[in-house]
């Protein structure tokens, strides 16, 4: 069966679908008029501070530049005032990888609410009040508190200020589901209720500060779980063996050496069918974390990266491992696989799920070959449980917002996306159900 994805519906003045994630803050909404859904990709760094310092700040910068509105975004409420995305970084903030997203959520809706009225002041009024259904994906350990914040939410946007807009927003709808719930709404979409009640159904995000799973048992959500086993854990492991490096750094890093060697990782041939990951001292990325000066002394350096890197990566799946088994039977059916950093552990999960990639021939006269998408069980004697990259619709997620930078852009974007479009169409959905 065949999914159909609607974007052209009755709808309220915004309609938003929000991921407020570790590593960045994503929004996918669409304004009433509009036939397409847009999105927003926000840095996610939430600082609170005093409005002495922000009006000292602007009387520093005065005339001097224009930057866009997402990189000077602040909201103003009830005497607060809060500093999001990069702005957030021209005032220290401090790491907050560690406390609950909800509370931050808040601020966070706000602030793209505000943007998104600022970017579309000819489609959008904010002189008068403005209608909005929201969408909003939390950890599922924060996932009982949907109550407070939607309470915390409507006192909030009942008057408030984004940058030198003042608004005033009615809530309509509010959704909240889950981490993953977007991808398993896809899933269950296209394929149907009865499918459901028929699977053991598992569903996997993995974030930069939390790894979430659900369990499906014959249409029944058994289980859910979403510890602080990021990919975050594996950059501090890497941080503390190795000297001179921080966090972002070295994410940036990693992600730039696996593109550069993007060929290599997915070179389907006879000898190597499964997904494998670069030798990183090989790597023009990694070699740049070095500092030392002396050739011997950075030789060296760099090898203290890959071992660090490897080691990490041993230790982070192997918790990861030992908590895919509590949380999972291993009669699942299907796994659903989502977050950006799902890409990095994709040579153990492929093992762990005894999945091998099916390739076919790229030419007719060639011996080259290219990977099909779908895998095949790849030790007869283990469970196979086949894998679904995004739900299967990240291709949907590309061609819907035009990821079309490169290969390894195009497959990290679309990843991270995906939960959240996942959400936005099960919410236009039900728009489309109310006034259908």
């Amino acid at each position: 069966m065949g999914l159909e994805i609607i974007f052209n519906f009755c709808m309220a003045d915004i309609y938003l679908s929000v991921d407020v994630g570790g590593s960045q803050t994503k929004v996918i909404y669409q304004l009433e008029g509009d036939t397409e859904p847009d999105k927003l990709v926000l840095a996610p760094a939430v600082e609170e501070i005093s409005a002495a310092r922000l009006d000292s700040y602007k009387e520093r910068k005065g005339w001097i530049g224009s930057p866009h509105p997402d990189k000077e975004l602040w909201v103003t409420w009830n005497k607060r005032v809060v500093v999001l995305g990069d702005f957030a970084s021209k005032f220290d903030p401090i790491d907050r990888l560690g406390e609950l997203k909800y509370e931050n959520a808040l601020w966070k809706v706000l602030g793209a609410i505000g943007l998104i009225v600022e970017n579309n002041e000819f489609l959008v009024s904010p002189k008068k009040p403005l209608k909005v259904e929201l969408a909003l994906l939390l950890p599922w350990n924060e996932y009982n508190d949907r109550k407070k914040f939607e309470e915390q939410l409507r006192k909030m946007l009942a008057s408030f200020k984004v940058r030198e807009l003042n608004l005033k927003v009615s809530l309509e709808r509010f959704l909240c589901r889950p981490e993953g719930g977007g991808l398993a709404a896809l899933r269950i979409k296209e394929e149907g209720v009865d499918w459901l009640r028929d699977q053991q159904l598992g569903v996997l995000m993995f974030g930069h500060r939390n790894t979430t799973a659900l369990y499906f048992d014959r249409g029944e959500l058994k289980v859910g779980d979403s510890p602080l086993l990021g990919f975050a854990v594996l950059l501090d492991m890497v941080v503390e063996m190795t000297s001179g490096l921080d966090r972002e750094r070295l994410a940036s890093a990693i992600f730039k050496a696996r593109y550069a060697s993007i060929n290599s990782i997915y070179s389907a041939t006879q000898y190597q069918p499964a997904t494998s990951r670069p030798k990183w001292s090989n790597c023009d990325a990694i070699k740049a974390l070095a500092s030392a000066k002396d050739p011997d002394l950075r030789d060296k350096e760099i090898q203290d990266i890959d071992n660090a890197i490897n080691a990490a990566t041993s230790e982070y799946w192997s918790k990861l491992e030992r908590w895919m088994k509590k949380v999972f039977p291993i009669e699942l059916d299907e796994v659903i696989i989502g977050g950006g950093a799902a890409y990095y552990i994709e040579p153990e999960l492929e093992d762990y799920f005894n999945c091998e990639p099916e390739t076919k021939e790229q030419y007719t006269y060639s011996s080259s070959r290219v990977r099909t998408g779908r895998y095949r069980k790849k030790n007869s004697r283990k469970r196979f449980t086949p894998m679904i990259w995004g739900g299967g619709f990240q291709d949907t997620v590309k061609e819907t917002f035009d990821l079309s930078f490169n290969q390894f852009e195009e497959q990290c974007t679309s990843a991270r996306l995906v939960d959240c479009f996942g959400l936005f169409d099960y919410l236009v959905g039900l728009e489309v159900k109310t006034n259908g």
